[in-house]
Formats: structure tokens, C-alpha cells, sequence
């Protein structure tokens, strides 16, 4: 009996952990500035700082020197790169 109780607990582990919520980033928009922060954790050295212009050309940094370029459509849909050339893409949610 323990040892049903032991895996039903382990699975249930497995499987909450990979339902877990990945980062969520918050875009503010005002004008021609811009500022993305993490939903869930309110560090203001990562929160990034920028410019969009009117094309959808996205510059950003935060306070560690760490910069975010790419595009924003319209509708809310792009992609960001960092300096590491790692992708972010950006939805509306």
C-alpha cells in the first residue's frame, strides 16, 4: 500500500511539474517607449527599457547592460533576439 501511495505521489509530481507555467513577460506600451518585465518576478534589473519605432523595430535593455532587438507587429506578434542570438517570440495573451 505504501508503495502505491509513493508512485501515485511521484506521478503526480511528474505530471504537475510539466504543466508548470513557463516565464510570462509583460509588454507595456506608451507612444514610442516600450518596457517588457517578468510577470512573476518584479527584480527591476530585469526589467528591459527601449524604443519601438513606428516600422516595429524593437531596442531594449535592462539595468545589467543585457540588450533585446527585433520586431513587434501590429496585432502584438514578433521575435526578440539577445545578444547570445537566443529567440524570444512575442505574443498578445
Amino acid at each position: 500500500m505504501k508503495k502505491l501511495m509513493f508512485l501515485f505521489l511521484f506521478v503526480l509530481l511528474l505530471v504537475s511539474s510539466a504543466f508548470a507555467q513557463t516565464d510570462r513577460w509583460i509588454i507595456d506600451q506608451d507612444d514610442g517607449d516600450i518596457r517588457m518585465r517578468n510577470q512573476l518576478d518584479p527584480d527591476p534589473s530585469q526589467t528591459y527599457r527601449g524604443t519601438i519605432d513606428e516600422d516595429g523595430s524593437v531596442r531594449m535593455r535592462n539595468y545589467d547592460g543585457n540588450t533585446l532587438r527585433g520586431n513587434i507587429d501590429e496585432d502584438g506578434y514578433g521575435t526578440l533576439r539577445d545578444e547570445d542570438f537566443n529567440t524570444y517570440r512575442v505574443k498578445p495573451w
